[in-house]
């Protein structure tokens, strides 16, 4: 079962036993300090180890909602944050102005246009600003296009132009085409005769599905390599989960290039050691023939960050090669009430003069950073925490279903600006600096205050 199953559509959003607040344990279950010790020995040290982390600002939205996905403007002067509306708040976009970036404030919060329907995605025109989609789940399937700017619409005062329905299931993510009016949507159904759906938005007002890609649904993720004009996209269920490489040199119609079959792979069965299940997201390196690709694993053993080779060394856009592997620095195997807590996220790939990072929003983990230079060991350096104002938090458990943070769901670079945009479910956006600075801190975990790694294990009892 995938997290779209394990969402309420009304109600409580989650359906899941979080927080041990809910639910009998299981005698049979090793005990937490069992499960997991409280000082990680599986990741590699990130001492003496380029990669630092360091908080700029925080905002949150007047109505909070459960946030989901970030996403940065073509010029990065804005950020938007996807969310699930909840009992207390129908809010399932919000505009976050980020000219200061140390000082990011709230321009909008925008509801939901139908009960029980979530925004999984968003993300900015690539070609007129002043314009954004948000993606449908729930009663309302697809993509709604949103103006705060482009024509009518305000950054204060936004106007949903038009909803777009897709065929079979509602849009968990999507991605623009930086040179035409494009946009790729994921079809997860597995069942579905194609995983990427192409869409022309070339008229904002009315967008029209223009072709299909791959031979079966399932994608999760998708993202666009301009460099290599080719697409990425990553299959977490369905006859091709793993990762599916597209030739997107035809922008109308992506042509399937090479892939990499979780099939015939082995499972998660130890911290530490690579496994294949439920490919989840994919990346590209922009400097390097490389992809990052994370999996999310629901209980059991977390899911972690592959580096693929796709030309770098032995490797091919034609069959990617695995050649390294990593954990997030302070995962543990999650019981029935910690689903998908300890499992890696959303990231991105950073490059900062000759050192190639990854930051990434890591639920419980928060905010955290991977030095990607020698990507055949990649390896964790500083996290934060993200709990800014946690102590003012609306205590009722069913308007998230999580009693605390963190719980970081997306990091996105902004390059040109030097900031990196992350989400929090519970706390929403932050704007980070990440640095090639030597990591600090014991292990190169980062400063103290940063991160109290048994202060968050507590709350998790």
């Amino acid at each position: 079962m995938d997290r779209r199953q394990l969402l309420a559509t009304g109600g409580a959003l989650f359906s899941l036993s979080v927080a041990g607040c809910t639910g009998d344990s299981d005698p049979n279950e090793p005990a937490t300090d069992e499960r997991s010790p409280r000082h990680a020995s599986h990741a590699r040290s990130g001492a003496g180890v380029p990669g630092r982390i360091d908080p700029l600002g925080h905002a949150i939205g007047d109505r909070p909602s459960f946030y989901t996905a970030a996403a940065l403007s073509p010029d990065a002067e804005w950020g938007l944050l996807g969310s699930f509306p909840t009992e207390t708040s129908a809010v399932a976009s919000t505009l976050v102005d980020l000219t200061e970036p140390r000082s990011p404030t709230i321009a909008h919060e925008l509801d939901a246009t139908a009960a029980r329907t979530r925004t999984n995605a968003v993300g900015f025109d690539a070609h007129r600003a002043g314009l954004y989609y948000r993606s449908l789940e729930g009663e309302r399937q697809g993509i709604e296009v949103v103006d705060c700017g482009w024509r009518d619409g305000t950054p204060t005062d936004p106007r949903v132009v038009t909803a777009f329905e897709t065929p079979n299931v509602g849009v968990h993510r999507f991605v623009s085409h930086p040179g035409e009016p494009v946009l790729y949507l994921v079809d997860h159904h597995p069942a579905a005769d194609g995983g990427v759906l192409v869409v022309d938005v070339g008229t904002p007002e009315s967008p029209e599905l223009v072709g299909r890609a791959g031979i079966s649904g399932g994608t999760h993720d998708l993202t666009y390599d301009p460099g290599r004009e080719t697409l990425y996209a990553a299959y977490a269920m369905g006859p091709d989960e793993g990762v599916v490489v597209y030739d997107a040199s035809d922008p109308y119609a992506p042509v399937e290039y090479g892939r990499f079959a979780y099939a015939s792979q082995p499972a998660y069965t130890a911290l530490g050691e690579p496994g294949f299940e439920t490919c989840h997201q994919v990346d590209y390196d922009p400097n390097r023939d490389l992809l990052v690709v994370g999996d999310e694993c629901q209980t059991g053993v977390p899911g972690g960050k592959h580096v693929f080779d796709v030309g770098w060394d032995q490797g091919s856009l034609e069959a990617p090669e695995p050649i390294g592997f990593t954990h997030a620095p302070d995962a543990r195997e999650m019981g029935e009430d910690e689903q998908y807590w300890w499992t890696t996220h959303f990231h991105d790939v950073v490059t900062i003069g000759d050192e190639t990072l990854l930051t990434d929003g890591g639920y419980r983990q928060g905010a955290w950073v991977c030095n990607l230079t020698e990507p055949r060991e990649p390896t964790p350096t500083e996290r934060f925490a993200t709990v800014a104002g946690a102590d003012s938090l609306d205590p009722d458990p069913n308007r998230v279903g999580l009693d605390s943070p963190p719980f970081a769901w997306e990091a996105t670079h902004a390059a040109d600006r030097g900031f990196v945009f992350v989400s929090d479910s519970l706390t929403g956006a932050y704007t980070f600096e990440v640095s090639a600075a030597d990591a600090r801190g014991q292990h190169g975990r980062g400063p103290d205050g940063h991160y109290d790694v048994d202060a968050i294990r507590d709350t998790d009892r």
